[in-house]
């Protein structure tokens, strides 16, 4: 996984294996007009949205995320009257919403994006959820670009079999925040990118991008889609070979591949664990 360097806001677009926090510590204060963030939710989130065995592997990190530091760092990068767009959901939001002032930002007002079908979940008794959260938070006085949409925004979600990571937004919600929230030739950046969705909208729309995710193969994925070479890339490999873990069937997992990763280098700080990894590579 690629340690960022200090940003240079003059390189443009950028694709890297990265922690969240990692990436938004190598840019300078107040230089982002734009955050676009789906960060885990902290609910151990496993798409079940597939036909026959499941393709999607449970997101990343989605047992440790924290939002205090994570918001504070936006606060820091973020220009004045720069933009935060946050995914969340309805029993994260009142979690999440206490940390947006003490990080220097303010919650303007919160979207709810509908979508075309609900999900599943206990279908004898819950109802079916067909929104998620949008909070649009901002750093000092923002001005919305182009038109005044309300606060609930309907768009299909990408349908089970096209969709490329568990929690992918759909292409025509990122450009609608893309355009509101930037003019041509800024920059957006996204650290949790997944499958890359910010990279395609900011490009298509002339902005320029810093995109990162913690999963490698996320990040071949982001370069294909956006039609870059792939070989030689940072975390080309996945991050679990490194300690001689076998790679389980996706349909199998209970954590993500790099959770596990996680896991191993916390047993390795611990002496009491030291003969169980003897003589495994580092």
């Amino acid at each position: 996984m690629e340690t960022p360097r200090p940003y240079d806001l003059r390189l443009g677009d950028s694709v890297r294996c990265a922690e969240a926090m990692a990436l938004l510590g190598s840019l300078p204060d107040a230089s982002v007009p734009l955050i676009v963030a789906d960060p885990p939710y902290g609910i151990g989130y496993h798409s079940n949205r597939h036909k026959g065995k499941n393709p999607h592997a449970p997101v990343a990190r989605d047992w440790n995320f924290q939002i205090g530091g994570f918001l504070r760092e936006c606060g820091r990068v973020l220009a004045d009257g720069g933009a935060l767009y946050l995914f969340t959901r309805w029993d994260v939001y009142p979690l999440w919403a206490p940390a947006v002032e003490p990080a220097g930002l303010k919650l303007r007002n919160c979207i709810a994006w509908v979508k075309n079908v609900h999900s599943s979940g206990d279908l004898a008794g819950d109802y079916g959820n067909r929104r998620e959260e949008v909070m649009f938070c901002v750093k000092g006085r923002h001005v919305r670009r182009g038109h005044r949409w309300s606060n609930v925004w309907e768009f299909d979600r990408v349908p089970p079999t096209q969709a490329l990571h568990p929690t992918q937004k759909p292409l025509p919600l990122v450009d609608r925040i893309v355009t509101a929230g930037s003019d041509p030739g800024d920059l957006v950046v996204d650290p949790f990118s997944g499958s890359g969705t910010t990279a395609l909208s900011a490009r298509g729309l002339g902005r320029q991008f810093l995109v990162g995710d913690v999963d490698p193969a996320m990040v071949r994925l982001t370069r294909r889609r956006l039609g870059w070479p792939v070989e030689g890339e940072p975390g080309e490999e996945p991050l679990t070979l490194r300690y001689s873990i076998e790679e389980p069937d996706p349909a199998a997992w209970g954590v993500h591949p790099e959770d596990v990763a996680d896991l191993c280098a916390m047993l390795r700080e611990n002496v009491a664990a030291a003969d169980l990894f003897a003589g495994v590579p580092s």
